[in-house]
């Protein structure tokens, strides 16, 4: 029954869309007139052509030309006609794309600091680290495993803030960073070979910290110096600023810790 009632639509659908055309085409016989076409200069399908008079107005002769169009020029017409009434398809628009807001990492779910944020600049090697026994010598099983230098517990939130690991020398406890590619970092923790323009990002596992991270030079923003501590309270609230905000807002940064 389904499959009747729509052939059935097919067919009425199709019908009017005949009654469309030919109701163009009757239209075109009785208002249209013939169109000339010219190329190269030559009026084509015009037969012949002559002069009637329209008849004297207050003494003044006038003449108006008449064209006498051949079959073909007239079929054309008709046609063209047909088509014009005839059913259109409808154009959608093509949406518009936003442009790309500035100032975002395509590969972060952050924005990146202002200008006005940035502190200082600084180009520093970083790797990557785990709080396993391949970068702390301690295993789940040690009652430091997975405490920074700082007390805290290492964390990896590509959202909001990370704990990572630097000379405290350059960078304090406490100092915010921002890590192209990686992210906001916090330093809450140090490391022997982490000395100078080095630091350490820390990842939950040696499989992410190969392939997303590595080995990488990059310029990192300093967006707040540390004042050689990092807590935990510390840490709840500038992940919770940051979630709202998607960066470090200004109040953040202007209170002190």
């Amino acid at each position: 029954m389904k499959k009747q009632f729509l052939i059935q639509k097919k067919n009425i659908r199709f019908i009017i869309s005949c009654c469309v055309v030919l109701s163009g085409i009757v239209l075109g016989w009785n208002q249209a007139e013939a169109y000339t076409f010219e190329e190269e200069n030559e009026v084509m399908y015009v037969e012949n052509r002559h002069s009637e008079t329209l008849g004297e107005l207050e003494g003044v002769h006038s003449e108006a030309a008449v064209y006498e169009y051949s079959n073909q020029a007239q079929l054309t017409t008709l046609v063209y006609m047909g088509f014009l009434w005839s059913p259109q398809p409808i154009v959608i628009p093509r949406p518009e794309v936003p442009e790309k807001q500035t100032g975002v990492d395509p590969s972060m779910p952050v924005l990146a600091p202002r200008t006005e944020q940035v502190l200082d600049t600084h180009k520093v090697t970083a790797t990557g680290y785990t709080a396993g026994v391949e970068s702390t010598g301690k295993g789940p099983k040690h009652p430091q495993y997975g405490i920074t230098y700082s007390g805290v517990k290492v964390r990896r939130d590509k959202e909001t803030v990370s704990t990572i690991a630097a000379d405290p020398k350059l960078f304090p406890l406490g100092s915010i960073l921002y890590i192209p590619g990686y992210g906001y970092g916090i330093v809450a923790d140090t490391g022997s070979a982490i000395k100078g323009n080095k630091i350490d990002l820390y990842f939950p596992t040696t499989k992410q910290v190969y392939k997303e991270w590595g080995k990488k030079d990059v310029e990192v923003q300093v967006i707040k110096q540390g004042a050689g501590k990092c807590t935990e309270k510390m840490l709840e609230e500038l992940s919770e600023a940051i979630d709202v905000y998607k960066s470090v807002p200004d109040a953040w940064l202007d209170k002190a810790v």
